[in-house]
């Protein structure tokens, strides 16, 4: 019997649509966390809420201050309706470079929903050019049919509201709705003996009941989240149309190249993915991904059974490298991990260690990709990265212990740099802390010595100064906590902040530098 029904179900495996493109327009997609949104009554979760930021003055001041990231629009929205702050979002998605959200969509949550629905709504009122789809995510519990029949009942919910024929879904062009998956293969009930069929026969077959249940056709984006093989990615390719690769770091043996040639080989999509960093601000149980929900779990357990984990992305070098590499194979969709995953220090959207440097790289490369207009024609663009601290310095008090989850073409010691970044009209010359070198037009690296003490950068052109300005976060030889992140900091400051945030004082990151900043204003010719 089983037998027979697996033979009748093998419709599925190489099926015609798996071949055709997944997109007609190319796009920046970013993983979207549902919930981490600020409107009135709806707080970040405690792992980014700035009220746990300081090391002093909250209850996780035993930990050094539970969350190291500062989210620039957290004040801003504290009053918001949940409509305004989904419209803040969307539109400061698309000023950063980003089209569209994937929803992390998980089991046991359907509060979230109404989240979802209001993305909708608003896009709809305010005609905002914007697309959204679900990423099914780590489903877990119960049987294949009550995880297909959660899922189902509410993503109808939300198509009833939205209406199907919404045109902000992401869809393929014949009309089938991309569906993104993370760790997704927990949908189906894969059986101990498969009668010979590979395991994403069985994932296949399951998001094609969800499917028929809400009525629609997908275009299923399976994960890559460690490296594959090439058996499995091409036991993958019988059933699912394109992959996107999650956080793998790049280097010379970046998967991400067999895999490009494999889905060319199969004639199937290859969507590119970059992360512009990633380094835990939530507290984990050591050993394990479980983390401490709240700050009173993490202050219970104490600063010697917690961890934060870490990738070295060598500084802005993963993230330039990841789209240029999707330049290369001209990928139909670029994946952005993430827009708001401020606990795993790999957001986009604006907080205070990050700014906007990475931001304006996504543009720059964006517009190669997309062959549209330079975004900084007949402009000068400056930008630093680099850490607070040399990463084989002891933090004091407030050491916690961090994990490297893979390593990648850089090592630890070699983000102990300052990294400048130059987008120039011509060629100039570059002052890092004194140190003078001459730069060429167009996008170049240049790197300086990491020392205590302010970062201060200028670019000169004919005897005139052009930039010039001085980091507001300094660096430090005695760090009072452990802290990884890539703090990055550019001349385009101002003006990218006063186009999200109107006449809002800026919001600076300041736990090393001096107390009142007098050389923050930055000025450009």
């Amino acid at each position: 019997m089983f037998s027979l029904q697996a033979c009748a179900q093998d419709h599925l495996k190489n099926r015609p649509e798996l071949h055709l493109p997944i997109a007609n327009k190319k796009s920046v997609i970013a993983h979207c966390m549902t919930n981490i949104i600020r409107y009135k009554g709806h707080k970040l979760e405690d792992s980014c809420n700035p009220d746990y930021f300081s090391a002093t003055g909250n209850i996780s001041s035993s930990l050094g201050g539970l969350t190291q990231v500062r989210v620039m629009s957290d004040s801003m929205l504290s009053n918001a309706t949940l409509d305004e702050a989904v419209e803040f979002e969307m539109r400061t998605a698309i000023k950063c470079g980003i089209d569209g959200f994937q929803f992390y969509y998980v089991l046991g949550n359907p509060a979230w929903d109404e989240i979802i629905k209001a993305y909708f709504r608003v896009a709809d009122q305010k005609n905002i050019d914007f697309k959204f789809t679900f990423c099914i995510s780590h489903p877990t519990g119960g049987t294949e049919a009550s995880r297909i029949a959660e899922f189902a009942v509410r993503i109808n919910k939300i198509f009833a509201e939205a209406g199907h024929d919404n045109s902000h879904w992401l869809r393929t062009p014949d009309g089938r709705l991309i569906l993104y998956m993370w760790y997704g293969d927990g949908l189906a009930d894969i059986p101990e003996d498969r009668k010979g069929f590979s395991k994403p026969y069985f994932v296949a077959g399951a998001y094609d009941k969800l499917g028929n249940l809400v009525k629609e056709k997908f275009a299923c984006i399976f994960s890559i989240n460690e490296n594959i093989s090439y058996t499995d990615l091409d036991d993958y390719l019988d059933y699912f149309p394109a992959p996107w690769i999650w956080t793998l770091a790049y280097t010379k043996n970046y998967p991400g190249y067999f895999i490009s040639k494999a889905c060319k080989k199969r004639n199937r999509s290859f969507t590119g993915s970059a992360f512009p960093d990633f380094y835990t601000s939530k507290l984990l149980k050591k050993g394990t991904w479980d983390m401490y929900v709240t700050a009173a779990d993490a202050v219970n357990a104490g600063i010697k059974k917690v961890e934060r984990k870490y990738l070295a992305t060598g500084l802005s070098y993963n993230f330039r490298k990841l789209l240029q590499f999707s330049i290369d194979q001209d990928v139909p969709i670029i994946n952005i991990i993430t827009w708001n995953d401020y606990p795993e220090g790999h957001h986009m959207a604006p907080e205070s260690n990050h700014n906007f440097g990475f931001v304006e790289l996504l543009k720059y490369y964006k517009s190669i990709w997309k062959h549209e207009p330079f975004p900084y024609e007949g402009k000068d663009v400056a930008m630093v990265f680099y850490k607070k601290y040399k990463h084989d310095i002891i933090p004091d008090p407030f050491n916690i212990t961090i994990v490297q989850i893979e390593k990648g073409a850089v090592s630890l010691a070699d983000e102990d740099i300052i990294e400048a970044v130059t987008i120039l009209k011509d060629k100039a010359m570059l002052n890092v802390n004194g140190k003078v070198i001459d730069v060429p037009a167009g996008l170049y690296i240049s790197t300086f010595s990491q020392q205590p003490g302010p970062v201060k950068l200028s670019v000169s052109r004919n005897h005139t100064q052009l930039i010039s300005f001085t980091s507001p976060e300094w660096i430090t030889d005695k760090p009072y906590r452990t802290d990884r992140l890539t703090y990055s900091f550019s001349n385009g400051f101002n003006e990218m902040y006063k186009e999200i945030f109107n006449e809002l004082p800026a919001y600076y990151s300041n736990e090393y530098g001096p107390t009142v900043l007098n050389e923050n204003i930055i000025h450009q010719k």
